[in-house]
């Protein structure tokens, strides 16, 4: 992976297909890092609820990874043939990396002893993904989304989005919307409300926000959205 620092000016947030959810895989990333570290391996009940947030959180990584393949890069290939060949060799990475972490959940599990280590073991392998993933989703913004605006105009680029959302079910949907939301600004939280209501119908909207924030929403109310997110 090559380490360039510069972001290219020319790709506005609002167009940029990797944005905000890189956001929100960072902080969910980060969250489950954090989880791993502050599980007491020898309680049972602590490393149950532990492996299942893993289990679910391996889940929507590799379901973005199938996005990206399925939209995003298929996407570039059509125009760029080659565009997306080197995050397509860190997904195939990654899709290893799950594989093995996989493993170690199952030998924590079945183990009888010995649970501390086995649990190092999967803490320091998660976090060695982590480590590989942020450099990963760095190169997809400074090197693969800039060839993406170079070759499709941005309503183009809007429509891959829109073909992103409309493939995903709603219970997906108000996950990952939960965590962009978590993972983004207070400016950005607005927006993306807004965005949100002025693309759907004003009970499927309320419905929506509610499942997002458990409940604690009201209608224009950003305070609410915030206790209920943050």
């Amino acid at each position: 992976m090559k380490h360039e620092t510069a972001v290219p000016a020319h790709v506005e947030p609002k167009d940029d297909l990797y944005y905000a959810i890189h956001k929100a895989l960072r902080l969910g990333n980060a969250r489950m890092l954090i989880a791993l570290g502050q599980t007491d391996p020898e309680s049972p009940s602590s490393v149950a609820g532990t492996l299942t947030m893993l289990r679910e959180h391996l889940k929507a990584c590799e379901k973005h990874l199938e996005h990206e393949n399925d939209f995003v890069h298929s996407a570039l290939e059509s125009r760029l043939p080659g565009g997306s060949s080197h995050a397509d060799e860190d997904h195939e990475a990654h899709e290893r990396s799950f594989a093995e972490i996989r493993e170690m959940i199952g030998a924590i599990e079945a183990a009888t002893s010995g649970r501390s280590l086995l649990w190092r073991k999967l803490y320091q392998r998660f976090a060695l993904f982590f480590a590989e993933d942020l450099e990963h989703m760095h190169e997809e913004e400074t090197q693969v989304m800039p060839l993406i605006a170079a070759h499709f105009s941005p309503e183009e680029t809007k429509a891959i989005e829109g073909r992103i959302i409309a493939s995903i079910p709603p219970a997906d949907m108000v996950e990952g919307m939960r965590l962009m939301m978590q993972a983004a600004s207070q400016p950005e939280r607005q927006d993306m409300v807004r965005g949100l209501q002025a693309g759907m119908p004003g009970e499927v909207f309320d419905g929506f926000m509610s499942a997002i924030t458990r409940g604690t929403w009201r209608l224009g109310d950003f305070d609410s959205l915030e206790r209920g997110l943050c």
